[in-house]
């Protein structure tokens, strides 16, 4: 399998295009690899996150392969290994629509679009945002709910504002996308609340 996902990225990789016109090209004109597939599964191993962090830093690749050399790359490294220890799937999707990410709650999969991967500030912005609908997964589960709830982290007034007047979430949701937009913004925010939140999940000895 990381053989197979090695070869789909690393064609992506070889598309002489800016990190601008990432997103376009693999909607114009994805490659014959990623065209067999839609979602490309990221399993945790260092060799996939690798993989991934290339791509975000397309078209010179991490220049420090293998090593985590700042704040941002570590925080990214322990979100997606964190994330995948609850349970939740994780994938990369060859095809970009509206979003930058998505959570399913009823899947418990995550998924990043083309466009999270244009570079660093959007990635993890969209790795934390993404990972918060996971915290709040946890946080609804051990309530025995069967839907998001918020967690209830203060929110800026300003955010939940501008969600009302800009975007198109449902009413409803607005609590929701609010947190997730409010812990985007703060470094280590999500990661603290996977790790108080999915406490359960991430402390049992095996998922299998």
């Amino acid at each position: 399998m990381i053989i197979v996902l090695q070869k789909q990225l690393q064609s992506w990789l070889r598309v002489s295009l800016s990190t601008l016109t990432l997103a376009i090209a693999l909607v114009v004109s994805p490659s014959p690899g990623l065209a067999q597939r839609d979602l490309i599964p990221i399993d945790g191993s260092d060799e996939d996150i690798q993989l991934l962090f290339d791509l975000v830093y397309y078209p010179r690749r991490d220049p420090a392969r293998f090593r985590l050399q700042n704040s941002a790359e570590v925080e990214a490294y322990q979100l997606i290994r964190t994330i995948l220890r609850t349970g939740t799937t994780l994938y990369i999707r060859q095809r970009q629509d509206d979003n930058y990410g998505s959570y399913s709650f009823s899947r418990d999969r995550l998924i990043l679009r083309p466009r999270a991967l244009a570079h660093w500030p959007i990635f993890i912005e969209t790795l934390r945002h993404e990972g918060w609908h996971v915290v709040q997964a946890c946080f609804a589960a051990k309530r025995d709910l069967d839907s998001l709830v918020p967690v209830g982290i203060r929110v800026s007034p300003g955010i939940v504002a501008d969600l009302y007047r800009k975007s198109g979430y449902n009413p409803e949701d607005i609590p929701i996308e609010a947190e997730a937009f409010a812990a985007e913004r703060v470094p280590n925010m999500t990661l603290q609340g996977l790790q108080r939140e999915c406490a359960d999940w991430l402390n049992r000895p095996s998922k299998d």
